[in-house]
């Protein structure tokens, strides 16, 4: 559909960037169907307040809006949660009324007052069920006000005999149910493909095609807009080998997806790419002749 986004480093709005460098973004992001740019704003720190790291939001969200209108900018907040189970690696109890007010005054700021057109919350980890999220959703929405784009990015989405209680599922994937909870709640839902532990391409492949197949059936219906994250990352990690999950095996996994005859392709927005600043030349040459080769035809 052309609604494409990509998410971009915080130092687009930390630091002083001349208006030719922004211009140049806000044109070559339009040149490749980049409809929505998630720029990291803050994260909370230990003392619970976010970081002041958007001094230079304001310039840079006016400066990008005027040389392409058609560009939705969303202020990405980083929320590492504390996890239930297991050691503690983030700060923030979304269970805590006074935490949840924190992140609202900071999305209202950021979008009355920074120039922003939503929010685009990214907490980690969430299980599936979890009743905190879908208040921070509820309270957020009118603070930002109708007009601004409520965006969260999403687990894996697990649908196999969905209602039984397998152990371990709601840790590391979303059931539909409450994939279609989330729905309710925001305008835009972008899934966190990559971090699978895959260790081939072909594998990776397979496993991104089954998630748009079961994410366009779970929220057929629902009116929100969804896009497929697809990995540009360099970075080896436990969860994420290169050399498998990548923008080729990713790209290649959404249009298996989409060709699909159990999916429902209209369901699919576009696909959202992480990281913009890993992604050299010949990412953007396989993102436009696997990608925007199709969405034009």
């Amino acid at each position: 559909q052309g609604k494409n986004a990509v998410w971009v480093g915080v130092e687009w709005v930390s630091e002083p960037h001349s208006r030719e460098e922004i211009v140049a973004l806000a044109n070559y992001l339009d040149e490749h169907q980049i409809r929505y740019i998630f720029v990291f704003v803050s994260y909370p720190q230990a003392d619970g307040n976010f970081a002041s790291s958007f001094a230079y939001a304001s310039r840079f969200t006016q400066t990008l809006k005027e040389t392409q209108s058609e560009l939705t900018v969303l202020a990405w907040i980083g929320l590492p949660l504390q996890q239930p189970q297991g050691p503690i690696w983030g700060y923030v109890d979304l269970s805590s009324e006074v935490v949840r007010h924190k992140v609202v005054a900071l999305s209202t700021y950021l979008v009355r007052l920074a120039g922003f057109d939503g929010v685009h919350l990214d907490p980690e980890p969430v299980p599936s069920g979890d009743a905190n999220l879908l208040a921070l959703l509820e309270e957020i929405n009118p603070a930002i006000g109708p007009k601004a784009t409520l965006s969260v990015a999403a687990r894996r989405i697990w649908p196999v005999f969905s209602d039984l209680p397998w152990p371990l599922v709601d840790r590391i994937a979303w059931r539909p149910s409450y994939y279609r909870k989330i729905a309710e709640r925001v305008d835009q839902i972008a899934v966190m493909t990559y971090d699978s532990g895959l260790p081939t391409p072909w594998l990776y492949r397979q496993f991104v095609c089954f998630e748009v197949i079961e994410l366009s059936r779970a929220l057929d219906g629902t009116g929100v807009e969804l896009l497929i994250g697809i990995p540009t990352s360099e970075e080896r990690t436990r969860t994420h080998q290169p050399w498998s999950e990548n923008i080729v095996s990713g790209l290649r996994g959404v249009l298996d997806g989409l060709n699909d005859a159990q999916t429902r392709p209209e369901v699919i927005s576009g696909i959202a790419l992480y990281p913009y600043w890993e992604m050299d030349e010949q990412e953007w040459k396989a993102y436009a002749s696997l990608w925007l080769a199709n969405e034009s035809e």
